[in-house]
């Protein structure tokens, strides 16, 4: 018997715990607010056996859907699962997901995606700050702009691209102009405090 249900009412985190300590084996289906699939997880005996979100795989797709806070699950123990792509330890991975989760709403709070950054100088030190770069050659983007073009490549996450355009900044290669309504904590480099 499936179990179905709404991520407001039942987040997923707490549902991946469950499946975890229950050592239930299935495949669960995350949909977004609208009904398109967001991801799936694949659980053999409690474990996390793999992991898919658009264009992620494995943890990078687990961290990703644990951001989301609304939509619906549907779990389905007899659906077929073909090989294991991965065993990833679910523990680590829910606490690693929500420290991943804490640092990234505060990134966007430093960095809200209207916020306009410019090239200054300096070198890209990895290939995720080359893709940034990059696409800051032809004149100032958003924060925004910049998140979607280091996410093309599929090989990172919402989280990795704030943390790229935080690393940038930190080391003057660029420049954030920020707006009057962000906090004068971002402008000295530390987070806003609630």
């Amino acid at each position: 018997m499936g179990l179905t249900g709404d991520l407001g009412e039942l987040p997923l985190a707490d549902l991946v715990e469950m499946t975890s300590v229950g050592g239930k084996t299935g495949r669960l289906a995350l949909f977004d607010e609208e009904g398109v699939v967001a991801g799936v997880l694949t659980f053999r005996g409690g474990r996390v056996v793999g992991a898919h979100a658009g264009d992620l795989a494995a943890d990078k797709a687990f961290y990703a859907l644990l951001a989301l806070k609304t939509g619906s699950f549907d779990f389905d123990p007899a659906a077929e699962l073909g090989e294991d792509e991965v065993s990833l330890p679910t523990e680590s991975l829910l606490i690693e997901g929500m420290r991943r989760l804490d640092e990234m709403y505060r990134m966007r709070r430093r960095l809200p995606a209207a916020t306009l950054v410019r090239r200054v100088g300096g070198e890209p030190g990895s290939p995720l700050e080359e893709r940034a770069l990059a696409r800051l050659d032809s004149g100032p983007r958003t924060v925004g702009e910049l998140v979607e073009s280091i996410l093309a490549g599929g090989d990172a996450d919402e989280y990795d691209a704030l943390k790229t355009l935080s690393g940038l900044w930190a080391r003057h290669v660029v420049q954030v102009e920020l707006s009057p309504e962000t906090p004068r904590d971002a402008e000295a480099g530390r987070s806003p405090q609630p």
